[in-house]
């Protein structure tokens, strides 16, 4: 079984480790957007030129109390601009224009430990975990308003969980939460505390499926549906799939390296993929029908911290980083 091939491999040409990132379309061809330190800068990668551009960004905590740092970061294109959202432990979450690196909003509160973009009944959403007050807010990218504060009806499943923390996750991943549609109907899928996984209706602002039981500890999670609506999820050296139907889980795919630290999904010939990075540099693609891997791992030798499946040329790939600033880019499908 021969490994993925290899497209491209780049990297980061300026001091720091790449914390996370996302990737958005700019004239059809993807830029992978991201943090790369404790500090308020931002990095652009046009994958198609391999060209890097630094971004300085504006403090919007004016220095809180002494940490400036975005380790979680989301991007979003409103009005043909990229617009980034994200945060770190230390202070709330901001949004600000990639280009000019002004503040487009800030929230004084929180802690932000993960940050993806998501389109939910139509509209685009940055959905945020974050590690005090609600764990689950919704910010509006669109939305330019450097005093604006935290959305108080934001919907969230965790109302009444806020002691359990729930999403404060070890790893990079902005996969910590899942969102998605189900059945027409926007959802979130996360950790809910006490071996308990939530399916959350966005519209309702109510909760449509409580997965109980569960034995592993899960940290990162994502959506898939090739026919039937799955929710895929990690836990140290496991992979889980659930079916959003029934609730019940498969049993565990046990991974051949060290614990997960990210993973996506797509869908491919018909049928659901997931790839999976982990804590030791190890990249697998599962077929999560025969519950098998896709193409022999890659094996790196840093942790990977994010990865994303995105479009390059025709063809599925995937874009993975890792904590020594390596960029890597490995074909999923045949180019068309």
């Amino acid at each position: 079984m021969p490994p993925l091939p290899t497209v491209l491999v780049s990297r980061l040409p300026f001091d720091g480790r790449i914390q996370d990132f996302d990737v958005v379309a700019r004239d059809g061809r993807p830029l992978m957007v991201g943090s790369h330190g404790r500090s308020l800068q931002a990095f652009s990668w046009d994958v198609s030129g391999d060209a890097w551009t630094k971004h300085e960004l504006a403090d919007p905590w004016l220095g809180g109390d002494g940490y400036t740092e975005l380790t979680a970061l989301a991007a979003a294109v409103v009005d043909g601009r990229i617009v980034i959202g994200g945060g770190g432990q230390h202070q709330g979450f901001a949004q600000w224009d990639l280009e000019s690196g002004a503040v487009r909003m800030s929230a004084e509160d929180g802690g932000v430990a993960s940050a993806t973009a998501a389109v939910l009944g139509g509209r685009t959403w940055f959905v945020v975990g974050v590690s005090s007050g609600p764990p689950v807010q919704l910010w509006d990218p669109s939305v330019a308003d450097p005093a604006q504060d935290a959305p108080d009806d934001a919907p969230s499943p965790y109302d009444d969980l806020i002691e359990v923390n729930a999403l404060e996750s070890y790893s990079y991943a902005s996969s910590a939460i899942a969102a998605g549609t189900l059945k027409d109907r926007p959802i979130l899928v996360g950790p809910g505390g006490d071996a308990r996984v939530f399916v959350w209706d966005v519209e309702n602002d109510a909760l449509h499926l409580e997965i109980d039981d569960v034995e592993l500890d899960l940290h990162d999670f994502a959506l898939v549906d090739a026919g039937a609506p799955r929710v895929v999820a990690s836990g140290d050296r496991n992979l889980l799939v659930g079916d959003l139907a029934t609730g019940e889980w498969e049993s565990p795919i046990t991974v051949p390296c060290a614990a997960v630290t990210c993973l996506d999904t797509t869908v491919a010939d018909g049928g659901a993929i997931a790839v999976t990075g982990s804590e030791d540099g190890t990249i697998c693609a599962w077929d999560l029908d025969a519950r098998r891997l896709l193409a022999e791992p890659f094996h790196g030798e840093h942790a990977i911290t994010a990865l994303r499946i995105t479009e390059l040329d025709g063809r599925q790939v995937v874009i993975s980083s890792d904590k020594d600033g390596a960029v890597r880019v490995l074909a999923l499908t045949p180019q068309r």
